[in-house]
């Protein structure tokens, strides 16, 4: 390296010192939506499971129900309690400093697929889903992941496009696609369920396709209806008409209605 370079690298690096950027110890963390988490015996739907993006063997469970976050050391199989001020909370992506060291809180245990642990006197327990592959039928989503149920019957949507969807005369056919593990689709998701459930026509017909997490799953469906999840995919005389992907800016039902119109 030569002079000039390494005196640009090296002012780079002060700079960024100075600024209060960490540049080799930020560690980025991603939510993992298969998790269900009950707190003090109740499904907790603010709580999110982030792992490591570089797979390194922690979790870290954010709620609005416990105290502070925790973090799970898979290794040593203990928890810690965590200042909240350690994290930067982006959705379903968290960043911070390393892997983040806090209060020792104790031990987990694992018994039948559920870590159980206690927090301030709290009991948190945690379930890992299944991931559901291919076409599956609603009452499957809902029974598999409770908090979709919960979410959609708290979901209201706008009666005027309900009953738009309830008298649409012409032959349409649905393709939705969307992960058990996917933290866009847990929010997005209940919204689809809730307007095709409410605005049910024998006109149109809904198909619900689940992705296996890496995305090569299943084959046939995602070479025909692309890798785009969640996504709602609308078909007229067996040609796509559009698609709403990921979570519209507006009503999920007035962005299906606008496609109809």
């Amino acid at each position: 390296m030569n002079t000039t370079v390494s005196s640009i690298v090296i002012f780079v690096c002060l700079f960024l010192t100075a600024s209060g950027v960490s540049i080799a110890n930020s560690q980025e963390w991603e939510e993992n939506a298969q998790f269900g988490v009950e707190i003090a015996g109740a499904l907790d739907l603010s709580a999110q499971v982030f792992q490591p993006t570089n797979y390194q063997p922690f979790m870290i469970l954010t709620s609005e129900k416990l105290a502070a976050p925790v973090l799970l050391d898979l290794s040593k199989k203990r928890v810690y309690m965590l200042k909240s001020s350690t994290l930067k909370k982006d959705g379903g992506f968290l960043k911070t400093s390393g892997v983040p060291k806090g209060s020792d809180a104790g031990t987990y245990a694992v018994k039948g697929g559920v870590t159980t642990f206690k927090v301030k006197g709290k009991t948190v327990s945690m379930v890992i889903r299944q991931t559901l592959v291919g076409e599956v039928a609603r009452e499957i989503i809902l029974a598999h992941s409770p908090d979709y149920e919960m979410r959609m019957k708290a979901y209201k949507p706008k009666q005027k496009a309900i009953a738009f969807l309830k008298s649409y005369k012409k032959k349409t056919e649905v393709i939705v696609m969307f992960a058990t593990w996917c933290s866009t689709c847990k929010i997005v998701l209940p919204s689809v369920l809730r307007t095709f459930g409410d605005g049910a026509n024998p006109q149109i017909s809904v198909r619900y396709i689940g992705i296996a997490m890496g995305g090569s799953e299943p084959a046939e469906e995602l070479e025909r209806y692309g890798h785009d999840y969640p996504a709602v995919i609308v078909y007229q005389n067996g040609k796509e008409i559009d698609r709403i992907i990921g979570d519209p800016p507006g009503a999920m039902e007035d962005a299906i209605v606008n496609i109809l119109k």
